[in-house]
């Protein structure tokens, strides 16, 4: 598993490099619950969405990295003219994935419909903490437990960033766990870059809640010169970072 969680890395630094895109940094926090979710959780009903738009490519590149898409062709043509793999991902050109980026910040609310409309079926939808400043989500924290939806797994990538500082700046949310306790959600607390528990977290839902996994993240962790440095935020590598980093995730 992290042999596959540095595989998917390395995909991002070459495609993000190649295309000359940004997002670099936010991609690479989401990579190790993508490949746990990927390799062990979802099956051909389950859905998930990536709220978190800035790291589509970090779902593309766990696509590749489970042969559902082709990863050369990711490699050389995403964000490129005419791609099948845009910035924003989308439900026509790719059909791995159950809905298009377009709406930002609103998908914990959409994805419980997907959960009320089959209970039977686990929903997971990741978020970054940026996004709980939507009064949209509260609104769906409600809704979810008010229809014990037991079903929604919903995932926090909590790196308390934004762009180019910190999101207690935007808005500050004093003690998150709590906060969704009070609101009767099943809460866990976890380091994201463990893939054992983030697997445990997983198995380890409420069938009566909804449940709500808190991930602690660093942005661009497993890269020494990226992790926390705010500039990746829109920059991509130079040739000695690109090289740098795809030594350090092959050792």
């Amino acid at each position: 598993m992290k042999n596959k969680s540095n595989s998917i890395r390395k995909t991002i630094i070459k495609m993000i490099t190649k295309s000359k895109s940004s997002h670099i940094w936010s991609a690479l926090s989401a990579v190790d619950i993508l490949n746990v979710i990927y390799n062990k959780f979802i099956k051909k009903e389950e859905k998930l969405i990536l709220s978190k738009w800035h790291a589509w490519s970090s779902l593309y590149a766990t696509l590749a990295e489970y042969w559902k898409i082709d990863k050369e062709e990711l490699i050389n043509t995403y964000c490129q003219n005419w791609s099948n793999f845009w910035w924003h991902i989308t439900y026509w050109s790719t059909k791995w994935i159950n809905a298009s980026a377009w709406s930002l910040w609103h998908w914990l609310p959409i994805w419980c419909w997907f959960a009320l409309s089959n209970k039977k079926v686990n929903t997971f939808v990741i978020t970054w903490d940026w996004e709980l400043n939507e009064w949209s989500n509260w609104e769906a924290v409600m809704f979810a437990y008010h229809n014990k939806l037991s079903n929604l797994i919903w995932i926090i990538d909590n790196n308390k960033q934004q762009s180019f500082w910190n999101s207690s700046d935007t808005i500050k949310i004093h003690d998150l766990y709590n906060i969704l306790k009070s609101f009767w959600w099943f809460v866990q607390d976890i380091d994201w870059h463990n893939l054992e528990e983030i697997e445990n977290a997983i198995n380890n839902k409420s069938n009566t809640l909804p449940n709500v996994i808190i991930a602690n993240t660093i942005k661009w962790k497993w890269i020494s010169y990226m992790e926390d440095n705010v500039e990746f935020h829109y920059k991509f590598p130079n040739e000695e970072q690109y090289n740098l980093a795809i030594k350090e995730l092959s050792n």
